[in-house]
């Protein structure tokens, strides 16, 4: 049984690392990561399109079928076939599963981050379907490459054009809501040095950006303000739609976007309330970088503190879900789809449910609540037990007849970090009080949602 790591040895940095840029560290990820080490790891993880998703792309392409249809095949089959939950649905299931058994878990990570930072929720019929085709065929390419890719596909995707009411953005009724969400949530930050003039001016900037039905980027110049432009004072060249296009590079380009999504990187990865000389090492990458997303993260995973900071992130409840099925390890062809929803609704973070633009928080303030934990714990039984057969880990453990072989294989598949004799003892006392066939389940379930196992 795998004794309690020392907080400063190289493999609790190692299994920190893993917990840090993955949705859980299973076990297998972080025998990887002792073989890679830490720069190592990093490197694989950055590097994702070299890691080879195929089979669990194939497993979803024949699940839904609709990832592959184009924009017109998908609009078809919502509105004329009248399969109006669809898009949603699919792009929930596809984004549940990629999370917990996706070997690419930095990039899932950061798609999420993104989809955080951009967010448009899937309310209804339309927008579920605007967000799928964003999801797959706007963030999901851009969400290693530069920030100013990101920030263009976003600024003329039909779901933000829709969900912050741009594409009815005219000269004669301008209306400010992507613009001010553009430079206090995309880029500048709240403190970022606009100004209210700022936001209306952006809003003409703008004016004329639409869709094009079924879910097409389209500029009306009959709607453009062709008028002068000043933004952060300075004069916004171009016209039409070129001039909103340069708009958004000089946001991308500009220091106090850099900072902000420092800042943000910073928060998401490692603390609450990141290290300023962290987030300044972090926002001088992506200036020198030109706001490539992969310099961002490598200049902070591999910052001295980050490295040496110990877990200070609460999970959040879709990190605490994947989490328990990344080391339970069940095959993602079973029917556990359902389940991992209802385990999301009940601890509020459904993938694209959050309907305000800030997209869900990512504080521990809003997540700690005797409540959460609770809603935790049960979730963590009913999964232990459900999986009972189909997860190695519990059947391996379900073979053995004592209680401390069991205990064993339970600590060293559920919990790599290991736990302390105290702990061991009092795990093997609680089994002792319970059902021969209860133990196992509860066993685990008393590992995986222990209050060390609820911080990254």
């Amino acid at each position: 049984m795998i004794a309690p790591l020392n907080p400063d040895s190289d493999r609790a940095r190692l299994v920190r690392l893993v917990e840090r840029i993955t949705f859980g560290a299973d076990r297998g990820t972080v025998e990887l990561a002792e073989t890679l080490g830490y720069e190592g790891f990093v490197e694989w993880q950055l590097n994702d399109e070299a890691i080879d998703d195929a089979p669990l792309e194939t497993v979803l392409g024949s699940l839904l079928p609709t990832l592959s249809m184009s924009t017109e095949e998908l609009a078809r089959h919502i509105f004329v076939e009248q399969n109006f939950g669809a898009a949603q649905r699919d792009l929930t299931v596809a984004t549940m599963i990629r999370r917990a058994f996706s070997p690419r878990q930095l990039y899932e990570r950061m798609v999420e981050f993104w989809s955080d930072h951009f967010n448009v929720p899937a309310m209804d019929v339309a927008g579920g379907y605007y967000k799928f085709l964003e999801d797959r065929d706007m963030m999901r390419p851009r969400a290693m490459g530069r920030f100013r890719e990101l920030l263009q596909g976003s600024a003329a995707s039909p779901a933000m054009l829709d969900y912050l009411d741009n594409a009815s953005n005219t000269a004669d009724g301008p209306n400010e809501n992507y613009a001010r969400e553009l430079m206090e949530l995309h880029t500048l930050g709240v403190d970022g040095g606009y100004t209210e003039n700022d936001v209306k001016e952006v809003a003409r900037v703008f004016t004329g950006w639409t869709i094009l039905q079924p879910a097409r980027f389209a500029f009306n110049p009959a709607a453009h303000d062709p008028g002068p432009k000043q933004v952060l004072g300075e004069p916004v060249p171009g016209v039409g739609v070129a001039q909103g296009r340069l708009l958004l590079d000089r946001l991308a380009e500009h220091p106090s976007t850099a900072r902000f999504i420092a800042t943000k990187l910073a928060r998401r990865f490692v603390a609450d309330v990141p290290e300023p000389v962290v987030i300044d090492a972090v926002a001088g990458a992506f200036m020198d970088s030109g706001g490539d997303v992969r310099s961002a993260l490598r200049t902070l995973l591999m910052h001295p503190l980050v490295i040496g900071t110990p877990a200070l992130k609460l999970k959040r409840p879709n990190e605490f879900t994947a989490g328990l099925l990344r080391r339970l390890r069940p095959d993602p062809g079973i029917d556990i789809l359902g389940q991992i929803y209802a385990a999301l609704l009940a601890a509020g973070q459904t993938p694209f449910g959050w309907p305000a633009p800030d997209g869900y928080p990512d504080e521990r303030e809003h997540w700690q609540s005797t409540t959460g934990f609770l809603v935790r714990f049960n979730s963590a039984y009913d999964w232990t037990r459900r999986l009972a057969e189909a997860s190695p880990p519990l059947r391996s453990a379900a073979a053995e007849t004592s209680i401390t072989a069991m205990a064993g294989i339970l600590v060293d598949e559920l919990r790599t970090e290991g736990i302390s004799a105290r702990s061991r003892r009092i795990l093997i006392r609680y089994a002792n009080g319970l059902a021969a066939a209860d133990r196992v389940p509860a066993m685990a379930a008393w590992l995986l949602a222990a209050p060390e196992a609820q911080w990254r």
